[in-house]
Parts: C-alpha cells; sequence; structure tokens
C-alpha cells in the first residue's frame, strides 16, 4: 500500500511529466514515478531533519563558548581553548617551518616605495609567494600590513604592479603610500583549483584552509623579523575569501594588532545553506571548500571574530555586494560590538557600510587602521 504523503508527490511528479513515460492510467502513477517519489520524501525528511540541527545551534553555540567578560585578561583567558579548537576545526597546523632562506627579488623601485617579490619558506618544499612593499622617506621601524587578495586575485592586483585594476582597488599600494610596509601573498586563487587540492587535503586529514592559514602565520613570521617593522604594529586586511582569510588570520595569530575584514562577513549559517536573492548561498554552488565539520554549531562569524577581541575590528560591507547581505552582516556585528562594549572597548571595533558592491572601500578602514597601528 502506497502511503498518502508519498502517493500526493507522486501525483505531483506525475503531473509534470509525459502521461505516457509518468503513468499506466491518469491518476494512477507507474512504478518509475513512485520511485522518483520515495526519493523525494527521503530528501525533505532528511532536509527537515538538518535543518532542525542548523536551528537549534544558535542557543548551543552560545552556552559552549562561556565567555568571561569581568575583565579584558578574564576575558581573553576563557577564550583561550577556542583558539587551538578554531585551529583544529580549519583542518590543523600541522606544518613545520624548514631551515631554508627567504629568497627576494627587486621588482621595481618608485619615487614613494621599493617592490620586491618574496618567497618565505613554509614548510617542506612550499613557499609563501608574495610582494613586498616597502615604503620610502620614512625614519624607524614602520608599521606592516599583511594585504590579502580575493578569488581570481593575485599579489600583483593588489600591489598595483599590473595595469589593469579590479575590486582590489590596489589597496596594498594605497597602504604603502600612506607608509605601511606591505606584504600581499599568493593564495589559491580559483574555486576549482582550490577543491581540487581541498580533496587531496582531506584524504590525508587536512583542509587547504588550515594549510593556508599556517602560511598566512610565516608571513607575520617574516614580517616582525624585519628591522624595518615594528613587530607590535603589525595587521591584516583582505576582501572577499581573502577577508575571510584575514579573520581567520587575526583569530588564530595574537601578534596581528588589527584586521580589516572587507566584504565576507555575515550570518554564517545563513550564508551557507539559506538561498536569498541578497546573497549567494554555497550550497548552491559546485565546489566544497567553504564547508567545516562544527560550522554551525561552534563558530559563527561572531565567535571568530571574539578570538580577535579586544584587538581592532573592522568590518566593511557594500550595500550592494551579492558575496555577502549587508543587513545579516549588520546583525551579526551587533553580536561582536556587544561583547567590545561589555570589555568598555567600544571603539575598537566598528562597521561600515558603504555605497557600492564587492570592492575595497578603504576609507574608514585606513583611517581604523591609522588609529590601531599609527603609521
Amino acid at each position: 500500500m502506497v502511503r498518502r504523503g508519498v502517493w500526493m508527490t507522486a501525483l505531483a511528479i506525475a503531473a509534470g511529466l509525459w502521461v505516457g513515460k509518468s503513468s499506466t492510467a491518469w491518476g494512477q502513477p507507474s512504478q518509475e514515478t513512485l520511485e522518483q517519489a520515495y526519493q523525494a520524501e527521503q530528501r525533505a525528511q532528511l532536509d527537515a531533519y538538518f535543518d532542525k540541527l542548523l536551528d537549534a545551534s544558535y542557543p548551543q553555540r552560545a552556552q559552549a563558548w562561556k565567555r568571561d567578560f569581568s575583565s579584558i585578561a578574564a576575558y581573553e583567558r576563557s577564550v583561550a581553548p577556542w583558539r587551538e579548537r578554531f585551529a583544529d576545526y580549519l583542518g590543523g597546523l600541522p606544518y613545520q617551518a624548514p631551515d631554508r632562506p627567504v629568497r627576494t627579488e627587486l621588482v621595481r623601485e618608485t619615487d614613494t616605495h621599493t617592490a620586491w617579490r618574496v618567497w618565505i619558506p613554509a614548510f617542506d618544499q612550499v613557499d609563501v609567494y608574495g610582494v613586498l612593499l616597502v615604503p620610502k622617506g620614512f625614519a624607524g621601524p614602520r608599521p606592516a600590513l599583511l594585504a590579502l587578495h580575493g578569488m581570481e586575485g593575485t599579489p600583483e592586483l593588489v600591489c598595483g604592479l599590473v595595469e589593469r585594476t579590479d575590486y582590489h582597488n590596489r589597496f596594498g599600494l594605497q597602504a604603502v603610500e600612506k607608509g605601511y610596509v606591505v606584504f600581499a601573498p599568493v593564495m589559491m586563487n580559483g574555486a576549482k583549483k582550490r577543491d581540487w587540492l581541498d580533496r587531496k587535503a582531506i584524504m590525508v586529514g587536512q583542509r587547504m584552509q588550515g594549510l593556508e592559514q599556517f602560511k598566512m602565520i610565516r608571513a607575520v613570521d617574516y614580517l616582525v623579523s624585519r628591522d624595518d617593522v615594528a613587530a607590535d604594529r603589525v595587521g591584516v586586511y583582505g576582501i572577499s575569501w581573502g577577508g575571510r582569510t584575514a579573520m581567520y588570520a587575526a583569530a588564530l595569530d595574537r601578534r596581528l594588532a588589527a584586521c580589516v575584514v572587507s566584504g565576507h562577513f555575515m550570518e554564517s549559517t545563513a550564508k551557507m545553506v539559506r538561498p536569498s536573492p541578497h546573497y549567494t548561498a554555497y550550497i548552491e554552488v559546485d565546489y566544497n571548500y567553504p564547508f567545516f565539520s562544527r560550522q554551525a554549531t561552534e563558530f559563527a562569524d561572531a565567535d571568530i571574530c571574539s578570538l580577535i577581541c579586544p584587538r581592532g575590528l573592522h568590518i566593511e560591507q557594500g550595500r550592494e555586494d551579492r558575496v555577502s547581505y549587508w543587513k545579516m552582516a549588520q546583525e551579526e556585528f551587533r553580536i561582536v560590538q556587544g561583547w567590545y562594549d561589555r570589555l568598555g572597548l567600544a571603539d575598537r571595533a566598528t562597521f561600515e557600510i558603504f555605497e557600492g558592491g564587492h570592492f575595497v572601500a578603504g576609507q574608514e578602514a585606513f583611517t581604523m587602521l591609522g588609529r590601531w597601528l599609527k603609521p
């Protein structure tokens, strides 16, 4: 006997197909149509099950963290265990820096700066390649900025070494002209290429994101080792997936005194699995690298930013951006702002909505970086 729910589903399927193929007689679904209906019922049940778990993750996550706001020191102690857990969530950091020298190659000199290509040993035979910009006309150690490109971006685009411009707005070049030592590392910048490598990484117990976060740690190692860099005034600024990587880098590495996230901060469960006309949900696309175990139950974007607190944090978000939705970004930031407020640090977390889409705005962001890093 066919249950009513399956029967109704089968009739709906049959109504949308050629009658000669989908039913033996009007009102009598064929075996093929019934098979489709059973499959549809199973998917609907599982979809509802996972949605129920995702909805339940909100209060569970809030209770699990147990942040202590009695003092800044107490707060930092209360979130410290989550930093190691976050590293594990990203795939772990099971890498050892090799004993190889940094290689450099002069690219060009201008009136304002010198540009170099740099290869920093990361682990095994893997390097962190990037472009280094060193400002001219400044005395003493300078603040430094890690400048992270987005998907389809390059260090050369960030640093103005190519003629074309795009959504990065050459923000690395802007930074060096403001007096920052800038390092723009390359990241695997195509979704298909990234997924190819991530699938191999998963098979050996790693993830591409964790690997790249270790490369960011090595980039900071390099910057703080330089005589022309003030080690206590290093920040990170990223756009798009580079913005997400910047947020992760600051959460993991307390040497980063300030962080700017451009165009990749919002309510993360929605971004991952809730389709919307306001943004593209990752569940709708054909790659897997943005998905992580325990993403909903432990590490929403606000939670990750709580690992940056009490250091400086700025979120910039375009009103017309279709990667992140400004209203959801604003709501998520209110949670973060509340934590900073409770510690008496309201001015260290700022949020900017600008008119436009998915690009580096760089106005309030550089003002905030100037306040925190003092170029």
